[in-house]
């Protein structure tokens, strides 16, 4: 059931492209987008989560699906060029801690390299209006502390998925103050923690 007054209607018949959208967050937030009044464009790996959610909502059939590697840049880039959306959300992401230790040169090609590939690809889009980077809360200096982190905590992360996404946090800083001469793209970062639902 599409819902366009949510949000003020701010995604209704906006191109908004997500990264990692087979995913676990990626697969809802598709389905939040599409229920928003969005046209949804999914870029991801052939990798699923199990059970997929993005096969139970059969999401594939209601959106443009685009199948790729974020690490690569010539792979998003051209899917930015040709689709020109005026949002992306960047949740494409190695996010298992586990296979960090077992696979770190692959999860810091796709958590730190993969986002300065979308934030360099973005330009290719003459329509986009905004970015939403999702990192990680567990981007901050452990100092085993018994509070929540705050968004101005020192960012360090000890393994090798945590140390991956502070280094995204560090690349989305450099971009923001060496290529963002043009203010008409907002850009942000989101730094979520575990989440259980459905899926």
């Amino acid at each position: 059931m599409v819902n366009t007054k949510l949000f003020n209607g701010v995604y209704k018949g906006k191109k908004v492209l997500v990264t990692g959208h087979t995913g676990f967050k990626g697969s809802w937030l598709t389905l939040w987008l599409l229920q928003l009044g969005a046209n949804v464009v999914g870029f991801s790996n052939t990798q699923k989560t199990n059970p997929s959610l993005f096969e139970i909502l059969k999401l594939k059939k209601k959106i443009s699906h685009f199948v790729g590697d974020i690490s690569e840049f010539n792979q998003i880039s051209k899917v930015v060029k040709k689709v020109q959306p005026d949002i992306i959300f960047h949740l494409a992401a190695q996010s298992l801690v586990k296979k960090s230790y077992t696979d770190p040169i692959n999860t810091f090609k796709t958590n730190s390299i993969g986002t300065l590939n979308i934030l360099k690809a973005s330009e290719k889009s003459k329509s986009l209006k905004a970015i939403v980077l999702i990192t990680s809360d567990k981007v901050y200096k452990n100092v085993e502390i018994n509070k929540g982190y705050k968004e101005t905590d020192i960012l360090m992360g000890n393994d090798p998925y945590s140390a991956s996404k502070s280094c995204a946090e560090i690349i989305i800083n450099m971009y923001l103050n060496s290529y963002t001469n043009n203010k008409k793209v907002k850009i942000c970062t989101t730094r979520a923690g575990n989440v259980i639902g459905g899926g």
